[in-house]
């Protein structure tokens, strides 16, 4: 299957291109053709993204619509793959990552595969931390109920076929592509959604527990200053059992189980506080 990867850029992101695409172009996959599309969004004169290497199939877009999703969609219209796959500067896809997201788009009923996030640098505490949202997300994707179903723009994939019929992006600030996932979820079958474990990007901002909390105060800070939809929350008695599974699928005793409660407590009350900084600072504008 040939396969178009799309990254949208700002001109401030143009330092981060460079990992992302040595990821990109360092993919073990020979099951078809992979080209990349480039694209720069939000300003009205492109600027230089630095250079691309030579002999590699790099088209390089440009779009002045602030919208990332403005610049997928442009991508999307001008790609050829039968699946397109989506990231985003500052993510590093480990070299499996095309052919994983294949795999699940090639052999199972899924149109959509989203993958896994994982940090730069892992430490203990961010192995901790992440168990019970690798756990959460299991379930997420597996249970029938579209609403807590989700996209990630760092890392996913979508079947051209299912691209055309639900697409294209919703050209917002935040939170398209969860959009998109839900519309396929609720208008056709859950089924057609997939967690891809296996389809792995690393991003490189995150390096240990410290990192992780600023990221999701960025990311609630965002979604509440753009006021963009996203999953609906998963109520606390199953937050609850999740947590409990978590615990029993680690093996963890009561010394983890405790730092993990505390971790994810922090955790919670960060992107809370991410919601609560872009309020004051959408008040403070007024």
């Amino acid at each position: 299957m040939d396969v178009s990867i799309i990254i949208p850029v700002q001109a401030s992101e143009s330092d981060l291109l460079a990992g992302s695409l040595g990821g990109v172009f360092a993919q073990r996959y020979d099951a078809g053709r992979i080209e990349v599309f480039v694209v720069q969004y939000g300003a009205a004169a492109p600027t230089p993204l630095g250079p691309i290497p030579d002999g590699r199939d790099v088209q390089v877009l440009a779009v002045d619509h602030p919208s990332p999703y403005a610049a997928r969609n442009l991508a999307a219209s001008r790609a050829t793959g039968e699946v397109l796959l989506f990231t985003e500067p500052g993510c590093v896809p480990d070299p499996d990552w095309v052919s994983a997201h294949v795999a699940t788009l090639r052999d199972a009923a899924a149109t959509i595969s989203v993958g896994h996030v994982a940090p730069a640098r892992s430490t203990a505490s961010v192995e901790l931390f992440l168990s019970y949202e690798n756990v959460r997300d299991a379930w997420v994707f597996g249970c029938p109920h579209w609403q807590h179903y989700f996209g990630r723009p760092k890392n996913m994939g979508v079947s051209r076929r299912r691209f055309e019929t639900h697409g294209p992006f919703v050209e917002v600030m935040r939170g398209a592509d969860s959009k998109l996932v839900q519309h396929v979820a609720r208008e056709i079958s859950c089924s057609e959604v997939a967690l891809t474990k296996g389809a792995v990007v690393r991003q490189q901002s995150v390096r240990g527990l410290p990192s992780c909390y600023r990221d999701r105060f960025r990311h609630a800070f965002a979604l509440r200053t753009h006021r963009s939809g996203h999953a609906a929350p998963i109520p606390l008695e199953q937050r609850m059992q999740l947590f409990r599974d978590t615990l029993a699928q680690r093996g963890y005793g009561p010394l983890r189980a405790t730092a993990l409660f505390l971790f994810l407590g922090a955790g919670i009350l960060t992107f809370r506080l991410g919601g609560l900084a872009a309020s004051l600072a959408a008040h403070t504008k007024r």
